[in-house]
């Protein structure tokens, strides 16, 4: 970890940066974590960084083992089941809550945005699993933010940032077929979304979501 955090950092930013290590695997699943080390590297005292990581336990990227400490969460066959199953449920619901409520311009700029990602020609796995980050942000983000719900949007954010973690770990096997298959499960939402036919527009979500729980399912098994 790069020392890039000045002495006075505040929590919210040593959460944010132990946040994204682990997300991307730059501090390994079972990995010990190192709170005196991490105080030297980023020149703070050990509060800020225990604080930061009693949220991340809270959130279960974090394990606190009694008597050996803080250990980056393990990774599972069966919690990425759980949490397809407990995401599929959710968005379902966030959909029905958002058909009618997001402006059609910005479902015209969405269009024009999926448009004019890339499907082919990426040369790394870092690259192809990005196009699926910000495809994701583009169109759950846009649904979770006309849902009405701020406790829906942070519990399905929350487990959309988990199952991140789990296809980055195959970010090598990433191809440009399945690139594809995710624009086009994508793009079939979003036409449904514009004329508001909330119940095809919830069917193809659920499709999307259960196809894409099996792709990220063979990269574990």
């Amino acid at each position: 970890m790069k020392k890039n955090l000045n002495r006075y950092v505040l929590t919210e930013e040593i959460y944010t940066l132990l946040k994204t290590h682990i997300l991307n695997h730059e501090i390994a699943p079972g990995e010990k974590i190192n709170i005196d080390q991490l105080a030297r590297n980023l020149e703070v005292s050990n509060i800020p960084i225990r604080e930061a990581l009693s949220r991340l336990a809270a959130e279960g990227l974090v394990d606190t083992v009694p008597f050996k400490g803080m250990f980056v969460a393990k990774m599972s066959l069966q919690e990425l089941d759980e949490m397809f199953e407990i995401r599929m449920e959710l968005e379902c619901l966030s959909i029905r809550k958002a058909v009618h409520s997001i402006p059609a311009s910005q479902l015209e700029q969405l269009q024009r945005e999926m448009e004019e990602f890339p499907r082919s020609d990426l040369s790394s796995g870092e690259q192809r699993i990005q196009v699926i980050a910000q495809m994701n942000e583009s169109l759950h983000g846009l649904i979770l933010n006309h849902c009405g719900n701020q406790s829906l949007k942070s519990l399905i954010e929350s487990y959309i940032e988990k199952i991140q973690r789990y296809l980055a770990l195959y970010q090598k096997d990433l191809n440009a077929q399945l690139i594809q298959d995710e624009w086009e499960e994508h793009m079939r939402i979003v036409e449904f979304l514009t004329v508001r036919d909330q119940q095809s527009a919830e069917q193809a979500l659920k499709q999307h979501l259960e196809n894409s729980y099996k792709r990220t399912r063979a990269f574990f098994v």
